[in-house]
């Protein structure tokens, strides 16, 4: 899996994709938290967001997507870390804010 390298803008809420290329790897799940170390996402009891649900990965598009129910969950200009984990181990930390309806995310070296 390689880190997504560039920074991304969607204007509205009801999707973003950052960039990915997946090299025959598989994304097995997601964690989102906020600075202070509370949960963010529509599961917010746990940092653990839902496949399909929360996110998705687009092999053949080359992006891990977030959808909007995830994205309407997210505080109002508070950036979320989100950590990617896949099936081999590897992870790649992102952060995305979202301003108004606006969505905005970064690789995190």
């Amino acid at each position: 899996m390689r880190r997504p390298g560039e920074t991304r803008r969607s204007p509205r809420r009801g999707s973003f994709a950052a960039p990915a290329q997946f090299r025959g790897d598989s994304l097995a799940t997601l964690e989102a938290t906020y600075a202070d170390g509370t949960n963010a996402g529509p599961a917010d009891w746990t940092s653990y967001q839902q496949f399909g649900t929360a996110f998705a990965p687009d092999y053949d598009d080359g992006t891990l997507r977030l959808t909007a129910d995830f994205l309407n969950s997210l505080k109002d200009g508070v950036p979320v870390t989100l950590t990617f984990h896949f099936w081999s181990g590897a992870t790649v930390t992102y952060q995305v804010t979202r301003s108004g309806d606006t969505v905005t995310g970064t690789a995190v070296s």
